[in-house]
């Protein structure tokens, strides 16, 4: 790879700062980032290292990065590992769509070693944007060449797909969108702020690679998950999280889905529906979640929802079996949810 300049920053602030500097990118668990470096999609003149630094959420000293924080929100700092995400016996009471979804990402190796963080910035696994020898529109070129050239690219997006038909990886991303999570982001001049997680995901931009927008040297320093929300008669929100990949060993989601409802007896009071590996970007399935409002979970419903939840969908050629797979995931989200008291 490139030779660069590692920085390790002792201080959030310090870290913003370096990270804002031209040509510097940032690592935490590296795992993404090292992989793109030796490809040479990434050449970063500045590697700037984030393990040196503290890992509390905001309103927390617990030097574990997770608990419950202000409102009873559960708060997770930005380095906490995906495999202590999926085994905090917290999250798992709390936030049990939040700990499935950490617990199914890559293989054991590398949630010991990935970040909550860096999962929210996954870059694309798009073959035409990870390898140089092609054209990719997120890398500068004038067109995707998965929609000019009908090159085949299986595992592309089926929404949103124009001008960029990449798919976005994250797995934590459509549950803590389903969530309505914020996340807290440092700037250069040592402030944090609260950002909607989903205010801060972009459609794809010529010569951008990154799907999310944070802006020049801003940080996320911890994320935000609003507890379970009651309804009238107490029902506590219910989600679960689903996915559907090629091997059950280390693999990326090709479809997943997180459905969260919020039920008024044994009818939905209101209802999340987010999809992932399925646009550049996590997509809202709002048309899904009309069809669930004010119903009870009968066979019709779900069969209903699932329908619903492709619609716009444009597949390409070679991938419009992921339209089949929305409906699957959504649907065993439904039945599972439908199945717990």
């Amino acid at each position: 790879m490139k030779a660069f300049t590692f920085v390790r920053p002792t201080t959030v602030e310090e870290a913003a700062k370096a990270a804002a500097e031209k040509g510097s990118v940032i690592k935490a668990g590296g795992i993404d980032l090292l992989d793109r470096m030796k490809e040479r999609v990434d050449q970063p003149d500045r590697v700037v290292w984030l393990g040196d630094l503290p890992n509390h959420g905001v309103g927390m000293s617990d030097p574990g990065g997770m608990g419950v924080g202000p409102d009873s929100a559960l708060v997770i700092g930005a380095r906490t590992t995906l495999a202590q995400l999926a085994e905090d016996a917290q999250v798992r009471v709390l936030f049990p769509a939040l700990a499935e979804s950490a617990a199914l990402a890559a293989s054991p190796q590398i949630r010991a070693r990935a970040t909550v963080g860096g999962n929210l910035m996954q870059q694309t696994r798009c073959g035409y944007f990870r390898h140089r020898s092609f054209p990719c529109f997120k890398r500068g070129d004038e067109t995707c060449p998965v929609l000019s050239d009908g090159a085949v690219q299986d595992t592309a997006a089926i929404f949103g797909n124009r001008p960029c038909a990449s798919a976005h990886a994250s797995s934590l991303a459509p549950v803590l969108c389903a969530a309505d999570a914020t996340i807290f982001v440092a700037n250069p001049i040592g402030k944090q702020s609260e950002w909607r997680l989903v205010d801060v995901y972009a459609p794809p931009r010529r010569g951008v690679a990154s799907d999310i927008d944070l802006g020049d040297g801003n940080l996320i320093v911890s994320v935000f998950v609003p507890r379970a929300r009651k309804s009238v008669q107490s029902h506590p929100v219910r989600a679960v999280y689903e996915e559907i990949r090629q091997k059950a060993a280390f693999d990326w989601a090709l479809v997943s889905a997180c459905v969260r409802l919020d039920m008024d007896g044994d009818k939905v009071k209101d209802a999340g529906v987010w999809l992932g590996a399925v646009a550049p970007t996590p997509w809202h399935a709002e048309a899904a979640e009309k069809a669930l409002v004010g119903k009870s979970l009968t066979d019709d419903v779900i069969r209903a929802a699932a329908e619903a939840a492709v619609t716009g969908a444009t597949p390409l050629p070679g991938n419009s079996y992921k339209v089949d797979l929305v409906k699957v995931v959504v649907r065993r989200a439904l039945e599972r949810l439908r199945a717990m008291k």
